[in-house]
């Protein structure tokens, strides 16, 4: 007679609350920086900004706007502005910039992006200090009330816990981004890109319902919570003034209301309801963003469709001859590719490398692009721009040049030549002309204005036009000297943004942001009138023009980029006067009656009237940080809750992220007994070295005869070990390996004797895994291959050994979303009893075994069942429900002539889930067919077993 077992199996885990904009550590390998950086601060009352030697002016630069926001904006969230440690990183690629609060510190990357419609004209260090400081003012006024309670239990990760749990990830964002805005008029709400989102929906009578809008989906194009979050907090200070938000979330951390103190909030101090509220915001953007009348489209001609459940994107048209149009295509479905549109046919050409920015250019059957290639041993803080080369016809792309930082570059029309944005470790910008066979420097532009240059284009072999942005933080259409670096203007420079440039005959198209839309513009080289081609209502991007004169675009629609065409005949070449570009635009963050405290704040800092040590430009002391400063920095403690066993952690980090500590006691309520110990490791240099040490007071362990002796135990482990990630190409790798030594001394109480023994064991490792590009609804990377070898070697007690292997690997579907998962491990150990913890992953269902000698064999079908979308209370958000069938296979050799078999054939549900609309939460449900006989439970042949996965990738 069957027997059915219901078992539950939840994994502890723990939700780590982060800023959106924030980084989490990514352990040694991840955020520290290169051992041979030599750092400087500047160290004010307000900041200490930590940075690599040379780059005392923008550290100055820092540390003032950070003084003059202290002072201006502070008030309207609250009024604190504690001080921070900032760090700025000069060796990576990626602009990016966080706060973190456990510990306290952020770190800015400096190098700034190309991509003009996404940061818009500011200067990079700007957007970077106006953001980021506003989270730290936001976080220095988080901690009141109630939340106090979860700081002392807790420290600052209590703090980022409760924070999480009362103030939206939307707020925190859309007041940042309201901030950007708000002290220097050039934030990203100033951007009419940053409203693409929402007016596509609105245009394409979208209705989606507010839990969707704040979890996102699988299937549909959802703004993110950074529009969002800014329809909102706008709004409201817009309505109910500067100190709306400050009372909100003051009651909020406070958890006035308890439940939904946040939304209570806001029917407090607005008197509508949460809904009302809402629903107020989005129309009042809707109203400010779209005409009156939505006239027709300007005669496009979409020559893509949209697709259900997915969104597609066709971004970057160049032309190839009169039937052929070249592309890169990605959705939720496919990575990035480069593409061939013929009519209604697509050709794939390649997946493209991994890269930060999509920008390319294409003449004569050659692409060229810029790819991203990490530090092995520094993947986060150090990384290249690398120049990739793809013959279309030939199928085959060279790399050019190594551990460059070259940005949008352009092949000259005979193919011999590169021109390239530089941008070194030392800050400074150049246009770069290189060998297109060899990638060495032919020549480096001189750039006597110090512009910023972007997306380039060659016009002939003596002349660029460029996108540029001058040290205000203004952008213009600028022609330069390719011999000399002498830049003429081709369109005034101001705050409005322009890139995407395509030159045809002695006309340059590009794009321009105008009236609440980026458009399509051209120059005439010859006497630089100006035309505006089109008046869209939303952004159309990336102009090409054919041999009969049609322009092609990427129109953005709530189905992602479609590929669309302006048939020359109904173009509209509009004459735009110049001193329109000046003219200010999108400027709707604010009422002009609307008097902010900090309205406009950099300008005291940018009047040129106030030399350095003058007014607010302060010229800070630079002096040596020393890498030693604050190793110990206690900030943050957890309850160890794992029955039986009660206790709590604390934690250590110092701000450069390259020492961690951790200590602990726990008490055993079964048998009393005690438990304290610590573990250390430091990751500044190449290998990671790491230590630690635990004791144990009366332990219990029962003896053969069924006799208890109590003992007390020593364990100490000293270890070494070198993390890699190498990115390059179409797939991470990473690569793990070391070894530590272990010992384990046992002291028996009761037993007439002083010490039973030691147990000296050494622990070598080694992991590594290939892991290829992975879509937006991809549940697995498409192809991959992961392996962990483990060896345990003692040299004390028998001198045991113990040694495990496993691997998994990822292989295609029979549809895009698909994947198959094969299993395999392997563990072989000697005769003697296996004093070892347990790593083998043995098969599903059974109570797991270590003998001498196993393998497993395990198939793994994952697949999507649906895309639910729909939530309920704010409390429980679905987005997609995917399925997973699997057989497993284990042998266990028990001795020389006894061999035991365990089967499983069996299924999974999983439900990707948001809960409470910030924290994702995945968890299953697993049924498991035994189909032979399970040793430790006898009679059980069918089993269900509720699952949360620890990992974040679906295996």
């Amino acid at each position: 007679m069957q027997k059915t077992e219901t078992r539950l199996v939840v994994f502890l885990f723990f939700l780590t609350v982060m800023m959106p904009d924030t980084g989490n550590a990514q352990g040694f390998g991840g955020t520290p920086a290169p051992a041979s950086v030599t750092w400087k601060q500047v160290n004010t009352d307000m900041v200490r900004v930590v940075f690599p030697k040379g780059y005392d002016s923008l550290a100055n630069r820092i540390a003032n706007v950070a003084r003059v926001l202290g002072n201006e904006t502070a008030e309207t969230i609250g009024g604190k502005q504690k001080k921070w440690t900032i760090i700025l990183q000069n060796q990576t690629t990626i602009p990016n910039g966080y706060v973190r609060m456990a510990p306290v510190m952020s770190e800015f990357y400096w190098t700034p992006g190309q991509n003009n419609f996404s940061n818009g004209s500011l200067r990079w260090d700007d957007i970077l200090t106006t953001h980021e400081i506003r989270h730290i003012q936001q976080l220095s006024n988080f901690n009141n009330g109630f939340t106090r309670v979860f700081s002392f239990l807790f420290g600052q990760e209590g703090q980022l816990l409760s924070n999480g749990l009362t103030v939206p990830d939307y707020f925190m964002e859309g007041d940042a981004v309201w901030h950007e805005t708000l002290v220097s008029s050039h934030g990203r709400s100033s951007l009419p890109s940053f409203y693409n989102g929402f007016k596509s929906l609105w245009l394409g009578n979208k209705e989606y319902s507010w839990m969707k809008l704040r979890n996102g989906s699988y299937k549909d194009l959802v703004p993110n919570h950074y529009p969002l979050g800014y329809l909102l907090t706008a709004y409201g200070y817009e309505k109910y003034g500067e100190n709306f938000w400050k009372k909100v979330t003051n009651d909020a951390v406070r958890y006035k209301g308890v439940f939904y103190p946040f939304n209570k909030a806001i029917e407090r101090y607005s008197g509508s309801s949460y809904r009302q509220f809402r629903n107020e915001a989005v129309q009042y953007f809707r109203e400010k963003t779209l005409p009156q009348e939505i006239p027709s489209e300007p005669h496009f001609t979409y020559l893509t469709k949209e697709q259900k459940n997915n969104v597609v994107d066709y971004q970057f048209p160049h032309y190839i001859n009169d039937d052929s149009i070249l592309v890169t295509k990605r959705s939720y479905q496919e990575v990035n590719a480069f593409y061939i549109i013929s009519g209604a046919n697509e050709k794939k050409l390649r997946v493209r490398d991994i890269m930060i920015d999509d920008y390319y250019s294409f003449k004569n059957g050659k692409i060229v692009y810029a790819a991203y290639v990490s530090d092995p041993r520094w993947p986060v803080t150090r990384d290249y721009s690398v120049i990739k080369l793809f013959d279309i016809h030939t199928g085959r792309q060279q790399q050019i040049t190594t551990r460059s930082k070259y940005f949008s570059p352009d092949i000259n029309a005979a193919g011999t030549e590169i021109l390239a944005v530089n941008v070194d470790i030392e800050g400074i910008v150049n246009l770069c002309r290189l060998d297109a066979r060899s990638g060495s420097l032919l020549y480096k532009v001189p750039n006597p204005n110090k512009y910023f240059y972007t997306q380039t284009k060659y016009i002939d072999s003596t002349r660029a036009v460029s996108a540029s942005i001058d040290r205000n933080g203004d952008m213009a259409l600028v022609m330069i000297d390719l011999t000399n670096g002498a830049a003429v203007n081709l369109t005034p420079f101001s705050f409005g943004v322009i890139g995407y440039p395509f030159v045809k005959g002695d006309t340059v198209y590009f794009n321009a942001s105008n009236q609440n839309a980026d458009k399509i513009f051209a120059v005439s080289l010859k006497d630089k009138r100006i035309y505006r081609l089109t008046n869209n209502i939303n952004g159309v991007y990336h102009p090409m023009v054919n041999a009969e004169g049609s322009l092609f675009v990427s129109g953005f629609t709530a189905g992602g980029y479609r590929l669309a065409r302006i048939d020359h005949n109904n173009i509209k070449w509009e004459e735009f006067p110049s001193e329109n570009f000046t003219l200010s635009n999108n400027k709707y963050y604010t009422s002009p009656v609307l008097k902010m405290p900090g309205t406009g704040a950099l300008k005291l800092l940018n009047n040129n009237s106030l030399a350095a040590g003058h007014g607010e430009n302060k010229e800070n002391p630079v002096t040596k940080y020393n890498k030693s400063f604050r190793l110990f920095n206690v900030h943050s403690w957890r309850p160890i809750v794992a029955d039986p066993e009660y206790g709590y952690s604390i934690f250590s980090d110092n701000v450069l992220n390259t020492f961690k500590n951790s200590a602990y006691y726990s008490f055993n309520r079964s048998d009393h007994s005690h438990t304290i110990g610590f573990n250390s490791a430091f990751g500044g240099w190449f290998p990671v070295l790491s230590v630690g040490a635990e004791k144990n007071f009366n332990r219990t362990v029962e003896t053969t005869t069924g006799k208890s002796v109590r003992f007390n135990a020593v364990k100490f482990n000293a270890g070494v070990s070198i993390p890699l990630r190498f990115v390059n190409g179409r797939t991470s790798r990473f690569l793990n390996f070391g070894s530590g030594f272990n010992i384990e001394q046992f002291y028996f109480k009761d037993a007439g004797v002083d010490k039973l023994g030691t147990l000296n064991y050494l622990n070598s490792f080694l992991t590594f895994s290939n892991v290829s590009q992975q879509a937006y609804q991809h549940i697995n990377p498409r192809w991959a291959q992961s392996l962990s070898l483990n060896l345990r070697n003692g040299f004390t007690l028998g001198n045991r050994y113990k040694f495990v292997a496993q691997s998994l690997f990822y292989f295609p579907g029979l549809a895009k979303n698909h994947s198959l998962v094969m299993d395999l491990a392997y563990q072989k150990t000697d005769t003697l009893k296996d004093l070892y913890s347990k790593t083998f992953s043995y098969t599903r269902g059974y109570e797991a075994l270590s003998t001498r000698r196993m393998y497993k064999l395990g198939a793994n079908y994952n697949f999507p069942i649906a895309y639910p979308d729909w939530g309920f209370a704010n409390l429980f958000y679905i987005q997609r429900l995917r399925g997973k069938v699997f057989f497993d296979y284990t042998s266990a050799k028990l001795n020389d002539y006894t061999e035991l078999k365990n089967r499983t054939a069996g299924a999974e549900i999983y439900f990707d889930t948001k809960v409470w609309n910030s924290f994702p939460l995945s968890f299953g449900i697993r049924f498991s067919h035994l189909l032979d006989t399970d040793m430790m439970n006898p009679g059980v042949k069918n089993k269900f077993e509720f699952i949360i996965p620890i990992g974040f990738v679906p295996d």
